[in-house]
């Protein structure tokens, strides 16, 4: 009898494995599909002229097969303690980014460490699950200036956080890179890192070109700290070399559009005599013909 019982519940756990089997498959028969996982990143960075800029990039997907998510509302929150502020709602562009900008004057909650949580979350659709993520990052007082000791040059940097009653903390051991703008890049020229003042010093270098005045923008900047995001600032100064970017007209080359004049003339002297022994050519032949006729 204990044979049976086992042999009739294995039978049982085989047909309810069968039935959930054929359940999902009508389930997907009918037109329900597994929806996609769905993942955001999201960065916290503050701009050198105290704009907030919050970005966030919805993706879905399984491992190596993920795919932007385009014209899907993403919220953006923002959090401390009991008290939270819905900051915006803004679709995903053809990229899946989403990219909030906050202006300076505006004040998140903060707890009484000055920390904001802020979120990013997508409450999904039919086709995609849902998904948030969030940053927790404090407000960076972040300056630059620039002195002169002893004829050597020096970009100091100040880092502190504000405190929610407007306190600034002295941030030290903060890593910052220093570098000066170039066309379409910044020009890293050192690292440096904040003492116990929460200040730090570079010596700029005596080599670096700058505008038709020697102008230059200096940049510091921090990467995606844990506490504060991304913060940058900058400053201009004329510590460059000057060098002037006024377009002048090419001097004549073979690879520009006025040639040489030394080719110019040699053209000239070459085609000048194809045409001279053209021409002589022509009158030796008459003249051989009229000479030709007269002995006929």
């Amino acid at each position: 009898m204990g044979i049976i019982k086992i042999n009739l519940l294995n039978i049982r756990l085989v047909v309810a494995i069968i039935m959930i089997g054929m359940t999902g498959l009508c389930f997907r028969a009918n037109g329900q599909t597994e929806k996609e996982r769905t993942r955001i990143k999201l960065y916290f960075s503050k701009l050198p002229d105290g704009v907030k800029k919050i970005t966030a990039g919805l993706i879905a997907g399984k491992g190596k097969d993920m795919h932007p998510v385009a014209n899907v509302e993403i919220q953006f929150t923002a959090s401390a303690g009991d008290s939270t502020v819905v900051l915006a709602s803004i679709p995903t562009d053809g990229d899946g980014m989403s990219i909030l900008n906050i202006e300076s004057g505006y004040v998140f909650p903060t707890d009484d460490e000055g920390k904001t949580l802020i979120e990013a979350s997508y409450k999904g659709n039919d086709q995609y699950r849902k998904s948030s993520n969030d940053v927790e990052v404090a407000d960076l007082s972040f300056e630059i200036s620039f002195e002169t000791e002893d004829s050597i040059k020096y970009i100091y940097v100040s880092a502190h956080q504000v405190m929610p009653d407007g306190e600034k903390i002295p941030v030290e051991e903060l890593d910052i890179t220093i570098g000066v703008t170039r066309l379409f890049s910044i020009l890293p020229i050192g690292e440096i890192e904040t003492d116990e003042n929460g200040v730090a010093k570079l010596e700029f270098p005596n080599d670096i070109p700058g505008d038709s005045i020697g102008a230059v923008t200096a940049v510091a900047r921090i990467e995606d700290h844990d506490d504060y995001g991304t913060v940058a600032q900058q400053g201009k100064i004329n510590w460059g070399i000057p060098v002037s970017y006024a377009l002048k007209p090419l001097p004549r080359k073979l690879w520009t559009d006025e040639a040489p004049l030394w080719m110019i003339f040699s053209v000239f002297i070459i085609l000048t005599g194809a045409w001279y022994h053209f021409f002589l050519s022509i009158y030796k032949l008459n003249k051989i013909r009229k000479i030709k006729e007269e002995y006929a």
